[in-house]
């Protein structure tokens, strides 16, 4: 097992990019883009796509190395952002109430 290494600054600066860009996406809808057409599709497809992404992310994690595991988990991860982004909930408030959970001693977000 390999030692891990921690989030950058640039690592957090890239997903705060990648969500600024998911809203500007929704604003502007601009033609030939993925995420444009997944916009179009509306919230159930989103939903379904990031369902189909999580089963993918088990499977790979299952039956599959770490290089098919974080292929799949970024798609999920991305696709989980397209979907708050949909539903104008910010990635902050998702990880502001995994802080609060936390601070209170509930770390079912950790498996305790």
């Amino acid at each position: 097992m390999g030692v891990k290494k921690p989030l950058t600054d640039r690592d957090l600066e890239f997903v705060k990019e990648l969500e600024d860009l998911l809203y500007d996406r929704k604003n502007e809808m601009p033609r030939g883009s993925y995420t444009t057409a997944m916009y179009k599709k509306g919230l159930d497809k989103i939903a379904q796509k990031v369902g189909e992404e999580a089963v993918e992310t088990v499977i790979a994690a299952k039956n599959r190395g770490q290089k098919e595991t974080t292929e799949e988990a970024a798609d999920l991860l991305f696709h989980l952002m397209l979907l708050l982004a949909e539903k104008n909930i910010p990635l902050h408030k998702v990880i502001k109430t995994l802080r609060k959970r936390h601070d209170k001693g509930n770390h079912k977000h950790i498996g305790e």
